[in-house]
């Protein structure tokens, strides 16, 4: 995009401080770099790197020429300045900067994953209506759901000092959201129905009392690690 003398003012406005010269190409095509303030704002090209800043130089005589990063235009500035505030004022980086080691934390993570999961669910349902794939939004959000389920597991274990009770409703609830999910990505990478079908008849006649039992004896022994 062509530089306008409202941007090239800008950028000269905003240098950062100690900047002693900026490239330019000249009108005849020469590169060259200038004081801030033998820059001709009507005929000179600042000279922009591949991150959007301009080149300047920067420092005591003699010392290697610094590349800068700045903005280039009001524009690219504006929308840095609204990325540092965003950050700035989220929530998981916020509660972190108070307490790292607040259960606050693990809360905000969950938040921030679930909050991610029903951005994919919109985007599935849009893919749906539109007859686009959704196959890699599936597993995106299969992910997700694991990643919020060994999150959570973990939290209760060493709540519970490191036993899961594996009778309670809330384990149940959990559990069945990894089956659900679990049956969903089978679903979405072609296995038949039926085939699904005898695998989850199968995996439920497992979950026995022998299986609780040796789930029980591998949690106590990893606490003991």
């Amino acid at each position: 995009m062509k530089q306008t003398k409202e941007d090239r003012q800008f950028i000269l406005d905003n240098l950062p401080e100690g900047t002693k010269r900026i490239q330019v190409v000249s009108p005849n095509g020469k590169q060259q770099y200038k004081r801030p303030d033998e820059v001709d704002i009507d005929t000179d090209e600042i000279s922009i790197s591949p991150t959007g800043a301009p080149i300047i130089m920067r420092g005591k005589p003699g010392r290697k020429p610094k590349v800068i990063r700045n903005a280039a235009t009001p524009q690219i500035a504006q929308t840095c300045q609204a990325r540092d505030e965003h950050v700035s004022d989220h929530e998981l980086s916020h509660t972190i900067r108070q307490d790292a080691n607040s259960d606050k934390v693990i809360e905000s993570i969950l938040l921030e994953m679930a909050q991610d999961a029903a951005t994919i669910d919109f985007e599935k349902e849009e893919a749906t209506r539109t007859g686009g794939d959704v196959s890699g939004l599936l597993t995106k959000k299969a992910r997700i759901l694991k990643g919020m389920s060994d999150i959570w597991l973990r939290k209760k274990s060493l709540d519970e000092g490191g036993i899961i009770d594996l009778e309670s409703g809330t384990f149940e609830a959990v559990f069945g959201l990894i089956l659900e999910t679990f049956k969903e990505t089978l679903f979405d990478a072609g296995v038949h129905e039926e085939h699904i079908e005898t695998i989850f008849a199968k995996l439920v006649n497992s979950l026995d009392d022998q299986w609780k039992e040796e789930a029980k004896r591998r949690m106590r022994q990893e606490r003991g690690n």
